[in-house]
């Protein structure tokens, strides 16, 4: 990944991704004419629910006119079917620029909300994947697309290149997420490691502990932002993928509704959407009945290359047609992928090879269920120190159930902070998730992470963390004991 550039907060798009009461902040306004009532004042507007209720018989006495709980999401319009939002945090070109324009995304993200499943599913977009620019601006990163065309080309390229429906966008800029948390106050954060660094051009000084934290607004900027380790950019995406799951508790708490008419300045002033009032109430009703363990995350699968010179993120066409295809509802395009964002041409200078490989098995979810169709699921179980016994006791009661659980594996403390269930190869799928959480009725909170792999070791890495707690498998019967209790077997049997 490209290291140079600003460094700018990815908080910028937390106030779109939060899902639940964030994604319906820039609505309030329309609120007050969807309902006629806002939140906090009290005050008609057009007529509300309860008015509109009113019987027109003569002989029944009109409904009083007690307003409409906004916190009752069971009012609320109902999402009825899956919807895409383009999720982007943008970059800034300096003071005394006009915001929104000429402005490269900083972060882009594929939020998928799908109330068949009642799942969200989150796909970073890494922003210096290499993809094709729609409407023949060339071949360049990811980034760019909405710096040259706004967010309806990038829309436009995202749903171009990868073959996935994109309905709606929301654009945040990078100067209002730090006073939006401001407002909301302290948010409970998992920090994995420490965290130390300072740049001062940046004016950034990060000092973080790990364990479990009331980060305030400075904070958290600085936990997001946080890149000054071996993974760089692909860290920073894990950390703010994290903070989406946190960050929605703080927005479900009560007196977040009192602090509306402030968070909706912001949100005019700092969010720019194609949502409708209707959907942004949809969309708000439906997330704030999401579990955590109901959201699903992913980055787009591929691997970082020099090219000419530059650094690229080039999008493996398999893995990430399978993850978009199980997260977003695409069509398995391969072959779109692969023409259109580069992976053809790992390594190489010219940008015409690009196009000269296709491929186009668009059915990989068959292939590869149809090849494994006989083996067991397969498990590596990851632990760290304070890990041991779970780790153990999990490996007992996986195999008790008929998993083939390869080996135990040893990680770095920083890396085993979250209990996550991590789907790798191509046939590990939701269906196969349930299964393993039903075997083990322990591992159901757990987060799910999409990280597919064409050589995956195993179907699923399960990460276990020092808190975990997992009864141990009922103790094995011995052969001798069991002869007993059948006694002796007759010699004519046979």
């Amino acid at each position: 990944m490209n290291a140079g550039g600003k460094q700018l907060s990815v908080m910028q798009v937390v106030l779109a991704t939060a899902l639940g009461v964030g994604i319906g902040l820039v609505a309030m306004d329309g609120i007050k004419t969807f309902y006629g009532k806002t939140p906090l004042s009290g005050q008609s507007g057009s007529p509300n629910l309860a008015q509109t209720q009113s019987s027109t018989d003569a002989d029944t006495k009109p409904v009083a006119n007690k307003g409409i709980d906004l916190n009752d999401f069971s009012l609320w319009p109902k999402l009825d079917s899956r919807m895409n939002v383009l999720l982007m945090g943008l970059d800034s070109n300096g003071r005394d620029t006009e915001r929104f324009t000429g402005c490269r995304s900083d972060t882009m993200m594929l939020a998928s909300l799908d109330p068949e499943s009642k799942k969200v599913s989150l796909i970073s977009i890494p922003r210096d994947s290499r993809v094709r620019i729609a409407d023949n601006h060339g071949v360049e990163k990811i980034n760019s697309a909405h710096a040259i065309g706004g967010p309806e080309l990038a829309v436009k390229t995202v749903s171009e290149d990868f073959g996935v429906p994109v309905d709606h966008y929301i654009v945040i800029d990078v100067q209002g997420l730090k006073k939006v948390f401001e407002v909301l106050g302290p948010v409970e954060i998992l920090i994995e490691k420490p965290m130390h660094y300072r740049d001062r051009a940046g004016r950034l000084n990060i000092a973080l502990e790990p364990g479990v934290n009331k980060l305030d607004a400075a904070q958290l900027e600085e936990y997001v932002r946080y890149r000054h380790d071996a993974k760089g950019d692909i860290g920073r995406i894990d950390r703010q993928q994290w903070f989406m799951r946190q960050v929605k508790k703080k927005l479900e708490e009560p007196q977040v509704l009192l602090k509306l008419p402030e968070l909706c300045k912001l949100a005019k002033e700092y969010v720019r959407t194609d949502l409708s009032v209707q959907d942004m109430l949809k969309l708000a009703g439906f997330s704030k009945q999401i579990q955590p363990n109901k959201i699903q995350t992913a980055m787009l699968p591929g691997e970082a290359v020099t090219i000419s010179g530059g650094s690229y993120w080039v999008p493996h066409p398999e893995a990430s047609a399978l993850v978009l295809h199980r997260l977003a509802g695409a069509p398995q395009s391969v072959s779109i992928i692969a023409a259109n964002t580069g992976a053809t041409v790992h390594g190489h200078s010219s940008d015409e090879a690009m196009a000269s490989e296709t491929v186009t098995n668009d059915d990989l979810t068959a292939e590869y269920s149809a090849a494994y169709a006989a083996k067991a699921p397969s498990v590596i179980i990851k632990y760290g120190k304070g890990g041991e016994g779970a780790a153990k006791n999990l490996e007992g009661r996986l195999k008790e159930k008929g998993y083939n659980v390869k080996y135990q594996q040893r990680g770095d403390l920083a890396d085993c902070q979250h209990e996550q269930v991590i789907e790798s190869s191509y046939r590990a799928d939701d269906d196969f998730v349930a299964k393993l959480k039903e075997a083990v009725p322990e591992l159901e909170s757990y987060a799910v992470v999409v990280h597919l792999e064409a050589r995956a070791l195993s179907d699923f890495v399960v990460v276990v963390s020092p808190t975990t707690v997992i009864a141990a498998p009922p103790p094995a019967i011995p052969a001798a004991i069991e002869t007993a209790k059948v006694g002796p077997i007759p010699s004519n049997s046979f």
